[in-house]
């Protein structure tokens, strides 16, 4: 979620411009932003993670980034939008680390191959499928406001990979 969030919106700029009514120099801090403070919070959330354990920093950046996306989709001027995705970075570099160390802590030998395997496949898709996605939300919901569904969308998701996350990820106990 967090990974396809970094290129989903790059198809959603000029739209984004069109419906908030603000410069392209502002819009442009929507992607800027957001991996400026996912890149700046990306080693403090997988130490963070190492010190008070993995599920614990997943549900934390969960919930911001969840949070976060629905502010983004439901600000009403691209200053908040900016804001919100400044938040929304910082949150999925506290989750990121969280999905690698839990491949790291829960697997061994040939399985944590494997493991890593399908992560880097996830991202690989998550990367390449993001700009066909966006595209296909906007056309479908319209220019003006069908930006905001690309980041709405990761509310449900991101309730269920809450929901995922309490069921499937072992707590601190066994860090």
């Amino acid at each position: 979620m967090s990974l396809l969030d970094v290129t989903i919106v790059n198809v959603a700029i000029p739209s984004i411009q069109e419906g908030l009514d603000s410069t392209a120099s502002t819009v442009q801090w929507v992607v800027s932003g957001y991996a400026l403070t996912f890149g700046l919070t990306l080693v403090a959330g997988g130490r963070l993670g190492d010190a008070y354990g993995r599920r614990r920093l997943m549900v934390v950046g969960l919930v911001a980034f969840v949070v976060s996306s629905a502010a983004v989709g439901f600000a009403p001027n691209a200053e908040l939008v900016v804001l919100a995705r400044l938040a929304q970075g910082a949150a999925a570099g506290f989750l990121t680390p969280q999905s690698s160390g839990l491949i790291q802590q829960l697997f061994s030998g040939a399985e944590r191959g494997k493991a890593f395997g399908y992560f880097g496949l996830t991202v690989s898709l998550a990367s390449a499928t993001g700009p066909l996605l966006g595209g296909a939300i906007i056309g479908v919901a319209g220019e003006e406001n069908g930006w905001r569904l690309l980041f709405l969308v990761n509310v449900p998701i991101g309730l269920v990979a809450l929901v995922a996350v309490a069921l499937l990820v072992p707590g601190r106990d066994h860090d």
